[in-house]
């Protein structure tokens, strides 16, 4: 019974950074100024979005309810905050840094269950795009 509470705790963590890297991701697009960025860029948002779907359909399938997390909920006022807000650091380097927190909690998840191969492919995706990310920074 802990295992699965852990299972789902770490899952929901997943979805925070899928979500946060998304938004990354179109930050990084939105700032790009070469066409074959933007659409890595915006490739890398849509992958994420489809990982975030795939996540939240294993979540219902366990019986927790995805609706009530604040997670799938947007939160603008903390959008504009942190738009408004400037940092020392660029849009692909957060999309690096949130997919490298990623990588950790893909290894954590896939140590409750080796058998959801879809986190598997999931990791080995973010996996790739750390590295295409590092080459870019």
């Amino acid at each position: 019974m802990s295992d699965s509470i852990e299972y789902i705790s770490v899952l929901k963590k997943i979805l925070t950074l899928l979500k946060n890297s998304k938004l990354e991701y179109l930050k990084a697009s939105d700032e790009s100024n070469h066409s074959k960025d933007k659409r890595y860029f915006n490739l890398q948002s849509t992958l994420r979005n489809r990982f975030f779907q795939d996540v939240t359909k294993l979540l219902r399938s366990l019986n927790v309810e995805v609706e009530s997390l604040v997670i799938h909920r947007l939160n603008f006022e903390q959008m504009v905050i942190s738009s408004i807000k400037k940092s020392n650091h660029t849009h692909l380097y957060n999309c690096v840094k949130y997919d490298k927190k990623l990588l950790e909690l893909y290894d954590e998840a896939l140590a409750f269950d080796k058998n959801a191969l879809f986190l598997n492919n999931q990791q080995e995706k973010v996996s790739e795009s750390v590295s295409e990310g590092i080459y870019f920074l």
